[in-house]
């Protein structure tokens, strides 16, 4: 984590400015080798953490930079201009972090976060399982109390970071029949007896990611890793997704950014015909409309950080931005790569990671059917309404 010469936080700009650093000597050098499958946890992390990338939210009082959402959301976005695959693992081992920061500053923060912030072990957050996403009423994976702690039984499936963390938030049911109120969240051990890691074979351009599924065998939880009680749990998931959904669109509104600025430079240079691309309507009108509909994605990405720093409602602002932008990043990075033609092919631009990582990002935290039919919910009951 960075911190000034008397162990202080540094100012936010200075944390952008160690993002701009972390991107140039580590992502833009290694994001494409890392496309190609090959990935290395170390060269990743440990420099994250050097930079302050993992502590973002994380309390002055433990160490973290204690920005807001918003500006957390503008560091996520400067990675995900060249690596979205390499911010979701970040972001997610930085959000256990904050989690146990702030649900247990005494007892498992001293443990685990200071070696999180730092990138010298990783972790990760389990709700999805193989027949359970989205509906997190129907999760299967039990928690049966024993003696002064748990034995967890289950399994979690499409796990960012799964392949190489070493603790992991385990949600888990602790009564048949109580739905949500039922449901406890765990700080698990990847070193636990009966912890097993489960591969999952995905696109090599998501490879930084680090997809996975574990399995739990009885294992034991001391009651001293309970993370959220019975009935908690929830609500922390929801602001959680809520988060999430954000920065996720966000995301690709920085990827969207990135091939935007790649596509007016190589306008310029490239000539057709006698004159530069740039120079052709169609070309520009093309490029218009991409610059147009990423302008309509960050007012409401704007939008949602805003509601969230003002611990405002922010469940249909955080759909509808995810919504557009993850469609917007779809249909504009295709027509962008178009506007490159074969160029935007090599290793130098980040169009074919960006396209994947853009599909990925529409099936992450909610279904697009799942949005739309919260957002539809909303304007059904909003007053006036017809």
């Amino acid at each position: 984590m960075i911190s000034d010469a008397e162990g202080r936080p540094i100012p936010v700009d200075r944390v952008f400015k160690e993002t701009d650093h972390f991107v140039q000597r580590h992502l833009v050098l290694k994001a494409a080798q890392w496309g190609r499958g090959l990935f290395e946890r170390q060269a990743l992390f440990e420099p994250a953490g050097d930079a302050g990338l993992l502590s973002l939210q994380v309390p002055r009082a433990f160490g973290g930079s204690d920005l807001s959402f918003g500006d957390k959301v503008k560091v996520l976005q400067k990675l995900a201009r060249i690596d979205f695959s390499a911010a979701m693992a970040l972001v997610n081992s930085h959000n256990v972090a904050v989690q146990l920061v702030k649900s247990s500053p005494y007892v498992l923060s001293p443990l685990y976060a200071g070696d999180l912030m730092r990138g010298r072990i990783v972790a990760c957050t389990a709700l999805t399982e193989p027949n359970a996403g989205s509906d997190l009423g129907q999760i299967q994976t039990t928690a049966i109390r024993h003696g002064d702690g748990w034995i967890l039984n289950g399994s979690k499936t499409w796990i960012i970071n799964a392949a190489h963390a070493d603790g992991v938030v385990v949600y888990a049911q602790t009564q048949a029949g109580a739905g949500v109120k039922g449901i406890a969240a765990f700080f698990v051990r990847a070193e636990s007896l009966g912890f097993e890691r489960v591969a999952v074979s995905t696109n090599s351009a998501l490879t930084s990611m680090g997809i996975g599924g574990i399995r739990l065998t009885n294992v034991y939880c001391d009651a001293s890793h309970l993370l959220y009680e019975p009935g908690k749990a929830f609500v922390d998931i929801m602001g959680a997704i809520n988060r999430a959904r954000t920065y996720v669109a966000a995301m690709c509104c920085a990827m969207v950014s990135q091939a935007l600025t790649d596509v007016r430079v190589y306008g310029q240079k490239r000539t057709a015909f006698g004159q530069s691309l740039d120079q052709f309507q169609g070309w520009r009108w093309q490029v218009a409309q991409a610059a147009t509909a990423l302008q309509a994605g960050e007012l409401l990405v704007s939008a949602a950080c805003d509601l969230i720093d003002q611990g405002s409602e922010a469940q249909t602002a955080a759909a509808q931005a995810k919504l557009y932008s993850t469609s917007m990043a779809q249909t504009q990075l295709g027509s962008l790569l178009h506007a490159m033609g074969a160029e935007g092919f090599l290793d130098q631009y980040a169009f074919l990671r960006h396209l994947t990582a853009a599909h990925a990002a529409s099936l992450a935290d909610g279904s697009t059917a799942m949005l739309l039919e919260r957002v539809a919910q909303d304007f059904r009951f909003k007053p006036g309404a017809s």
